[in-house]
């Protein structure tokens, strides 16, 4: 499919799509290096084209008809769009490998995207599935306890027991023997719950906790139930309810936290899990802004493959010198930040050389090229009176300014 990209173009909104960075900045770099006047990334959506990012002058503004449209396929062959120059009829025979570069990088993101989504409509169908079964066994015999509230006992039903492995004969009633089986993370906030239930605080028992399995594993659980008989003052004699195994949603819903807080090239926190780390800090910490010098140069001597994987290498070493308590994510870019906890300005500055150090003792090495890789460091400590991290990060940005300025492969604090 060849998109035609003319002066009555007129894109309509897409509610449904969340504007992302990658996106953008590869239009961006293809406006700029092919010196086009718009560059356009369309992503096929029930087989027509939907504008997904743009730079340069907006669609609608008239052109002379010239446009390059590159198709944009998933590694399965399948098409996911096109990546369309506005302006210019063909290019030129060094420009193609960029071009290409380009497409695959888009490919990887929209596919990476796909996956996103993905993953998110196994959690929704999981969750429904979690609700229809939990109508279904309601009563059924499966996956039921009753507790005997003033003989502290609980019984289970053979379902119950299956979902931790064991026979239907095995497993006591006795309720402080049930406890044992609960994570210890998690058991005050279960025998709370419980209680507040009792006192009639709450109108039900719902809880999802790590339970212990026969085999010494945890599974996660959602237990839910309802006191039904109860004494002349209120008080509780009796409760039923069931228990399903959430374990496989509780997975997913991890993967979907780490698609959502890391950025896929460097495995780095990315800039909002970064932005939440440091806005939960308030003082006796330093932040700093880092910028690979003359990483320009790099994509232009060797191609974008090359310099992603400088963005890597730099990202391991930075990762290497970090303690548990750190924090660094990249911020976009070949931009990056760090969080040293309990760390002041002169300790931070001595952390900031010695990565440079390190890096320059570690370059990058790529078909038998040694690529030597410097990075110019701003530094700035969080103070009581911020009234938010971006203080701390807008001083820490004009100190990284300033190393720039002097010459690059310095550390300035402010």
């Amino acid at each position: 499919m060849v998109t035609s990209v003319d002066a009555d173009f007129e894109q309509p909104p897409q509610p449904d799509v969340i504007a992302d960075e990658r996106f953008h900045g590869l239009t961006r770099l293809a406006q700029r290096h092919f010196g086009v006047a718009s560059a356009l990334l369309m992503q096929y959506r029930d087989g027509q084209p939907a504008l997904r990012a743009s730079s340069g002058n907006p669609p609608s503004v008239h052109l002379d008809g010239a446009q390059c449209n590159t198709p944009i396929f998933a590694s399965d062959g399948q098409p996911l769009g096109e990546l369309i120059l506005l302006g210019r009829n063909q290019l030129h025979p060094g420009e193609q490998q960029l071009l290409e570069e380009l497409v695959q990088l888009a490919a990887a993101a929209l596919q990476a995207e796909q996956r996103e989504s993905a993953l998110k409509l196994q959690v929704a169908v999981l969750r429904e599935s979690q609700d229809r079964l939990a109508l279904a066994i309601d009563n059924s015999g499966t996956g039921v306890w009753d507790r005997d509230v003033l003989n502290n006992q609980i019984h289970y039903s053979a379902g119950w027991k299956a979902l931790l492995g064991y026979e239907a004969h095995e497993l006591t009633p006795d309720l402080c023997d049930s406890y044992t089986r609960v994570h210890p993370d998690d058991l005050a906030f279960v025998q709370a719950t419980i209680q507040a239930h009792f006192q009639q605080r709450i109108s039900a028992y719902e809880v999802e906790h790590r339970i212990l399995c026969k085999d010494g594993s945890y599974k996660w659980i959602n237990s839910r139930g309802k006191v039904v008989a109860r004494d002349a003052d209120g008080k509780p004699l009796r409760m039923i309810g069931t228990t399903t195994d959430i374990t496989e949603r509780k997975r997913l819903e991890a993967d979907l936290q780490i698609h959502a807080s890391i950025d896929f090239l460097t495995q780095l926190p990315n800039r909002r899990h970064f932005m939440q780390q440091i806005s939960a800090q308030h003082s006796n910490a330093c932040v700093l802004m880092l910028d690979l010098d003359h990483f320009k140069h790099i994509n232009d001597r060797w191609g974008h493959a090359t310099g992603d994987l400088a963005l890597k290498h730099f990202a391991d070493i930075l990762n290497g010198q970090l303690r548990k308590t750190d924090v660094a994510g990249r911020i976009g870019g070949e931009e990056f930040a760090v969080l040293l906890r309990g760390t002041n300005s002169r300790d931070a500055c001595a952390f900031a050389v010695r990565l440079q150090e390190k890096l320059a003792v570690t370059p990058l090495m790529h078909g038998g090229q040694v690529i030597g890789l410097t990075v110019s460091i701003g530094v700035s400590d969080l103070r009581d009176g911020d009234g938010g991290a971006e203080a701390a990060m807008g001083r820490s940005d004009r100190a990284l300014y300033r190393a720039k300025e002097s010459g690059r492969n310095r550390v300035v604090a402010e």
